[in-house]
């Protein structure tokens, strides 16, 4: 996301230093049960507000509420929007909207820009990488959101609602010895290091490689009840996916730094610009 939709200029320039980009499918995914479904609920609410006051507010709103991912894809979205248009004259907007209120400007242009990143974000992913790994048949039926009429859906978007069932059992058990090194690694950090995100990852490791793996009739896909664990080892996943000589390049170096280190996979971390 941050070098398809955001374009950090130093990431772009990392990435492009290396010989191949690499992402996985399972990525993909990620991006459309979050930054992109929230991209949707955003255009689907500016539609049903009347003004582009009543958009503030709900951000505004937002703000004081535990959703704050949400709030982070509203404002990244924004902050991309701002830069599109922050040269333009007003007769651009007038030849382009008519002689219309400035709060009906706001809400066509930025539901205009949204739209177009609604439509074409996945189709961005593959086309900005050079190869997208599936090899636990990871939601292959993913598809960009549906329009019907003015607002947007984004189904399917849960595990469950794919109509194929996944590899991922497969997928652990031959990996197995590296799950389960990230594993020992996480358990073997000092308690300070330990916050929610490590704990549910170290919980999630063990239910899957303790019992999903050990027996042939447990289930463990996106058409079993625990999709959640899936969910949890998403970091882990992504260190393991990496090929071996491959450099795993993340936003997240205190959770990546000790997963990578697991699976002797260089880890390189970038950080957002400062302004």
């Amino acid at each position: 996301m941050d070098a398809v939709f955001k374009k950090y200029p130093h990431l772009n320039e990392l990435l492009a230093s290396y010989s191949t980009r690499v992402t996985a499918q399972y990525a993909k995914m990620e991006i459309k049960r979050g930054f992109l479904h929230n991209l949707v609920l955003l255009h689907n609410k500016i539609v049903l507000c009347e003004k582009w006051s009543d958009v503030q507010q709900y951000i505004s709103n937002l703000s004081s509420s535990p959703r704050r991912y949400q709030l982070g894809t509203i404002l990244d979205a924004f902050t991309r929007y701002w830069k599109t248009v922050e040269d333009r004259r007003p007769s651009e907007l007038l030849k382009k909207y008519g002689d219309i209120n400035q709060s009906q400007i706001m809400k066509r242009d930025a539901l205009s820009y949204l739209r177009l990143w609604i439509q074409r974000l996945l189709a961005s992913i593959d086309k900005y990488f050079d190869e997208i790994m599936n090899p636990m048949n990871c939601f292959s039926d993913l598809a960009k959101p549906v329009r019907k009429g003015d607002l947007f859906e984004n189904k399917p978007c849960r595990c469950k609602e794919s109509q194929r069932e996944c590899d991922i059992k497969e997928f652990f058990l031959q990996n197995h010895s590296e799950f389960n090194m990230i594993l020992n690694n996480l358990k073997a950090l000092p308690v300070s290091d330990v916050d929610n995100e490590t704990r549910q990852r170290i919980l999630a490791l063990k239910k899957i490689i303790k019992k999903r793996l050990r027996t042939s009739t447990m289930h463990f896909s996106n058409k079993s009840q625990d999709e959640h664990l899936c969910w949890a080892c998403g970091d882990a996943i992504h260190a393991v996916l990496a090929p071996p000589d491959a450099a795993v390049v993340n936003r997240n170096g205190k959770h990546y730094e000790s997963i990578c280190e697991a699976v002797t996979k260089e880890c390189v971390v970038y950080s957002s610009p400062k302004s």
